[in-house]
């Protein structure tokens, strides 16, 4: 397009070479604006990794803890209720419960990081976006204003 609108300012007058050369940046802007989009998607592909390899492992990591400290709670219960004072397996239940609650905080830090991370992402992308949205919408005025001048001229010229 750029090439276009240097031969139509060489051949054709300066109204429609000015529409074709804001048309050619125009272009160029969403192609630039479509770029830096693509880079920052790009850019957060280690933080999806993160989370499918380290996130998640986490989260489920934690239920599997808490999903045992329960199951040791139930069978100290039911100790206790034979007659049993402090049931011989109570220290173990309580460490199992400490350390599903310490792997549940790390998930859920982990989580909130991430959280974070794609808060921020969003928020450039879709700045990104709008840019690209109201840079085609004013490419509709120019292109209107070059086919305009380029349909005068046309019009006007002597067969």
């Amino acid at each position: 397009m750029a090439e276009r609108a240097r031969r139509i300012d060489i051949l054709g007058p300066a109204e429609v070479a000015r529409a074709a050369e804001e048309l050619a940046v125009s272009i160029r802007r969403d192609v630039d604006l479509a770029t830096k989009l693509m880079e920052l998607a790009e850019s957060q592909r280690p933080a999806a990794e993160r989370i499918a390899s380290g996130t998640l492992p986490a989260m489920t990591s934690a239920v599997e803890a808490m999903e045992e400290a329960t199951r040791q709670m139930q069978e100290l219960t039911a100790e206790a209720i034979e007659g049993v004072r402090v049931p011989p397996g109570a220290d173990a239940m309580f460490e199992a419960f400490e350390r599903a609650e310490e792997l549940a905080n790390a998930a859920i830090a982990q989580a909130h990081e991430d959280n974070n991370e794609f808060s921020v992402f969003l928020d450039q992308a879709t700045a990104i976006v709008a840019e690209l949205k109201s840079n085609q919408e004013a490419r509709e005025g120019i292109r209107e204003r070059f086919t305009t001048a380029a349909r005068y001229t046309l019009d006007s010229a002597t067969p």
